[in-house]
């Protein structure tokens, strides 16, 4: 039984069964959950425990076959629509199919159902990539479509409301964006920072944060019988939009993400507040290569760390993820001048950590700035030594051509392709390694990291087909 194949009753039994599960959720002492944890990778104080437990106890979701949830797993686009189906006791037209030429097998009837409702669009190449995971805001858009939230529009007047530094009012995501806060789908733990990161892959346990703040949007329309929409009058959106800053003052009061401005290089130490972001602003004057180690002080729960090189603006298309190793997170980057935004994150909340970033030397291929030409055609087989975590690529495309980036390995690797400032993509739609894209002209920079032991050698195959 996968994580997703749960549901197959109507709309009206899911709400009632949740309205039961979040009072026995509420009723039940925490000594009580402890003692029965419904899935072993999610833990007493993880983040979004709550709100897996409340859909798994309400029937809407279940865990893989191993018995784990998988909550740091990103959802793909059939899984997410299968979820919503279920979630929203909808069904399926069973004749729907035919609608995409990469869309066979299961998913099919949610995939064309939900191509004809609107719900969801095919990228640029007319493929649906069911595989292809789901970010952020296109998840708030299936979300929104699928429980018939009317979206909010989103102006420069409610700026005061959602200022997420990375989010414009004219991104197509912005009505969708607002319309979750608005409407109660949003904020959740992690998501309340300076920065969306709106392109970010929606992670499993994030995407049942997302499902059970929505169903209670429904919950609440139900105990009120009102079918009423988010902006069903300027009143209503107005009342609703002061409840919003009340809500997000009231959180950032009692949890606020902490940014620390700091000179580079730098040593320090620091404690999440519950389980917000930790942040490092700084400085670098002069091309450097910097290996950065944070762990946490325990001996549980786990880091993730991201480097930002910042725009004048507040975007970054250049950015690190980092390697994460049980209690601690590692990363060796190649930076230019310019300002940097090291983030730190953890699953345990109030967790204390230690952070050391300091100058270092790789071996010539560690950042952007370091990247190596691809040529369509020539493959490049390279082996990853022990201790160097990624390496790093760039091709450029002269004009819109459709290419496939072909990564090939034996032990697990991760792969990202992210296109530069002078790339212009529409939409939600973004290449993905192995994937078929209608590539527009401009640089891309290709990420080739371990996924394995760092202490291993790692070989793999790259290509530019």
């Amino acid at each position: 039984m996968l994580w997703y194949d749960s549901l197959h009753c109507s709309r009206a039994p899911v709400l009632q069964t949740l309205l039961v599960a979040v009072a026995v959720v509420a009723a039940t002492p925490p000594s009580a959950f402890a003692a029965g944890i419904l899935f072993p990778d999610v833990p007493a104080g993880h983040m979004y425990r709550e709100a897996i437990e409340e859909l798994a106890t309400a029937g809407v979701i279940k865990g893989n076959d191993d018995g784990m949830f998988a909550p740091e797993r990103s959802v793909n686009r059939a899984e997410m629509l299968a979820l919503l189906y279920r979630a929203a006791g909808r069904q399926p037209d069973p004749t729907a199919g035919n609608c995409f030429p990469d869309v066979s097998g299961w998913y099919e009837p949610y995939v064309c159902d939900a191509a004809a409702s609107r719900f969801v669009q095919g990228y640029p190449d007319g493929k649906f990539r069911p595989g292809s995971t789901v970010n952020r805001v296109e998840a708030l858009k299936m979300i929104i479509g699928m429980f018939g939230i009317d979206v909010v529009t989103y102006g420069v007047e409610q700026r005061d409301i959602i200022k997420f530094v990375d989010v414009s009012t004219s991104a197509w995501y912005s009505g969708y964006l607002y319309t979750a806060f608005a409407s109660g789908i949003l904020p959740i733990a992690g998501q309340d920072g300076a920065r969306f990161y709106p392109e970010w892959p929606l992670m499993r346990g994030e995407a049942a944060a997302y499902i059970s703040n929505a169903l209670h949007v429904d919950l609440r329309q139900e105990r009120s019988s009102s079918r009423s929409s988010v902006s069903s009058a300027a009143g209503s959106v107005t009342s609703q939009a002061a409840s919003v800053r009340s809500a997000a003052s009231m959180a950032t009061s009692s949890a606020r993400p902490v940014s620390q401005a700091v000179l580079f290089p730098f040593t320090s130490s620091g404690k999440f507040s519950g389980r917000q972001t930790y942040s490092y602003t700084f400085t670098v004057d002069s091309d450097a290569v910097a290996k950065t180690i944070v762990k946490l002080t325990g001996d549980t729960g786990a880091l993730t760390c991201r480097l930002y090189l910042l725009s004048d603006e507040g975007f970054s298309t250049e950015y690190y993820l980092g390697y994460e190793d049980r209690t601690s997170c590692l990363l060796l980057t190649a930076l230019r001048p310019g300002k940097y935004q090291l983030q730190l994150q953890s699953t345990v909340a109030d967790a204390s950590f230690n952070v050391d970033m300091n100058f270092a030397t790789g071996d010539g291929n560690d950042g952007f700035r370091q990247s190596v030409r691809l040529l369509p055609g020539i493959a490049k087989t390279v082996t990853l030594m022990p201790g160097n975590l990624a390496d790093y690529y760039t091709f450029t495309v002269t004009k819109e051509m459709s290419m496939k980036l072909e990564l090939s390995h034996v032990a697990p690797m991760k792969c990202m392709v992210s296109p530069l400032a002078d790339v212009d993509l529409l939409g939600f739609t973004g290449p993905e390694c192995n994937q078929n894209f209608l590539y527009p002209k401009g640089v891309y920079v290709v990420t080739v990291a371990r996924g394995a032991s760092k202490s291993a050698k790692q070989t793999y195959t790259v290509m530019l087909r």
